[in-house]
């Protein structure tokens, strides 16, 4: 039987199992919550779903941030300032899930108030600057203090 509110506890509980770099599993995720395995079955069919739940949610709140800049250069920002808070998520969500498209829409949707000659190819150039840069910085467990140089420098020249 479905317990109300269930949904969202285990969604919290699979992206504290994310950050942690823990296995996203459905004991683990049962143990997070603390619920019984059995109760997740009637929201999820298996820890994939969980785990693009995780993914979507945190796209959301990516692109709530990037949607939020006052300009480009801000939604550059805001899209490393979130994979630098999240670097696990950040990876699983190019990882487990494949949210390119998503992420393309996004920064087409952010360089269609300026004047573009090819905003489609600028949007990708620049999200594909972004993506790599911040792929690169979650791939280390500390991040090297170029990174804070080199980002400004990346996202003036990309826009």
């Amino acid at each position: 039987m479905s317990r109300p509110g269930c949904r969202p506890l285990i969604v919290a509980a699979a992206t504290a199992l994310v950050d942690g770099d823990r296995a996203v599993t459905l004991r683990a995720v049962s143990r997070e919550a603390g619920l019984p395995t059995s109760s997740i079955y009637p929201h999820f069919p298996d820890a994939a779903a969980i785990l693009r739940a995780v993914c979507e949610g945190a796209f959301q709140e990516l692109e709530a941030a990037v949607l939020a800049a006052d300009d480009a250069y801000a939604a550059g920002v805001a899209y490393l300032d979130f994979a630098l808070a999240h670097p696990r998520r950040y990876r699983v969500m190019f990882g487990a899930a494949d949210l390119s498209e998503p992420a393309l829409r996004l920064f087409t949707t952010v360089l269609t108030d300026s004047v573009r000659t090819d905003p489609a190819a600028d949007a990708l150039t620049l999200w594909l600057g972004l993506h790599g840069l911040a792929d690169q910085r979650a791939a280390f467990r500390r991040s090297p203090p170029q990174f804070a140089v080199l980002a400004p420098r990346l996202i003036a020249s990309l826009i």
